[in-house]
């Protein structure tokens, strides 16, 4: 089953501002409810993570390979994600991408996803999944916020 989200939320941040957090894969993983154990894998852009969820009857955990891009012109990061749950009841392959777009007096950040969910998990069919998508977006939304909104604490902050 093929998933395509996109979503977007408007922030009275500078767009350098979003930008500079958005673009550092560690900090948006911080602010994803489901990511557990994110690293990275060497000295290049490809991490280890650990997705961990319920949906509907199914618990998952999802052991995953994040390789991320980043066109720091058009502030446009991209994630290439894929993994297999253990127990064979998700696989997911796709892509998530993050743009953050000027506004008057703002910022736009927009996420666009398409993942392709097989096993399992997919019987539930696509409004489950999209609901949860849903909740996942607005705890990070909140997150990020709190993390923009945070005081920096000093020169090397």
């Amino acid at each position: 089953m093929l998933l395509e989200i996109a979503k977007s939320v408007t922030l009275d941040q500078p767009t350098d501002t979003v930008w500079e957090i958005v673009r550092v894969p560690e900090t948006v993983a911080a602010c994803l409810p489901n990511i557990r154990e994110f690293e990275r894998q060497g000295e290049g852009a490809t991490y280890a993570a650990t997705i961990e969820d319920k949906l509907g009857p199914f618990k998952v955990e999802v052991p995953v390979t994040i390789e991320v891009g980043e066109d720091t012109q058009d502030r446009r990061m991209t994630a290439n994600v894929a993994g297999n749950d253990k127990r064979g009841q998700a696989r997911v392959r796709g892509e998530v991408a993050a743009s953050v777009v000027a506004t008057d007096g703002g910022s736009v950040l927009e996420l666009t996803s398409r993942i392709e969910v097989l096993g399992r998990l997919a019987t539930l069919g696509a409004v489950p999944m999209r609901r949860r998508a849903d909740q996942i977006f607005d705890v990070f939304v909140r997150n990020l916020s709190a993390r923009l909104s945070a005081p920096t604490s000093g020169p090397d902050h």
